[in-house]
């Protein structure tokens, strides 16, 4: 389990760059990052599960990966899952295994975590970041790997954060501090847009930010007892 202070992540040799989400030309310093801490050259790969429509992210998904490219990463495709039968697919779930960077992308979070759960897809995710590779969770997405989210609505994720309600498009104080009051069970990180935190394989701990901004940390009870 990767630590730092009351912070703890999921095991695996690769990163996990939680962003508070924003448009793809907002995010070149946070897809730098990404790419400059990848093991190898494989493949890129866009999941769009959490956006609204099979079209409904089409150029937001060809924009990130032409601009991972650009930036000097690997080359990279969109993986079609929308449905429980598309994240079953066994050539969905050989991209994953494959790649080398994962970007979850944004929307509606509970999608996310209803369409992947337990299914094959999910189990590649997770053995792509075991074996090293970089998982983007972009706004809403990084909901999915917290044990709570809260974006559009509050959600119960996969737990990759034990303990962590996690709250990107971060703009309000109060919200954060209510939800963990709510749950004192619960560390939470604030995210705010165009911002990221980056939890690396040796207990690295890096917020990347073109403007300054910082992620918020509100301990739950349980950490202040």
């Amino acid at each position: 389990m990767g630590k730092a202070g009351p912070l703890r992540w999921r095991d695996g040799r690769g990163w996990l760059v939680l962003t508070g989400g924003g448009k793809p030309k907002d995010i070149p310093h946070i897809l730098r990052a990404a790419i400059e801490a990848m093991s190898d050259e494989s493949p890129a790969v866009f999941v769009p599960t959490a956006s609204a429509a099979p079209d409904g992210d089409h150029d937001t998904s060809q924009r990130i990966l032409a601009q991972i490219e650009a930036l000097g990463g690997p080359a990279g495709y969109v993986t079609p899952i929308f449905t429980h039968a598309d994240a079953t697919d066994l050539r969905n779930v050989r991209r994953l295994a494959q790649a080398g960077l994962v970007y979850l992308g944004d929307g509606q979070a509970q999608r996310l975590v209803t369409t992947l759960s337990d299914t094959p897809t999910l189990d590649a995710l997770v053995a792509a970041y075991e074996a090293g590779a970089v998982v983007v969770a972009a706004g809403a997405a990084a909901c999915a790997l917290g044990a709570r989210g809260l974006c559009e609505r509050e959600i119960a994720g996969w737990g990759w954060l034990p303990d962590v309600l996690i709250c990107p498009h971060y703009a309000e104080a109060s919200t954060l501090r209510e939800a963990v009051k709510a749950h004192p069970e619960c560390l939470g990180l604030g995210i705010p847009q165009d911002t990221a935190l980056a939890l690396g394989p040796e207990n690295q701990v890096q917020t990347l930010s073109a403007s300054g901004q910082q992620v918020t940390v509100v301990l739950g009870h349980r950490f202040r007892s």
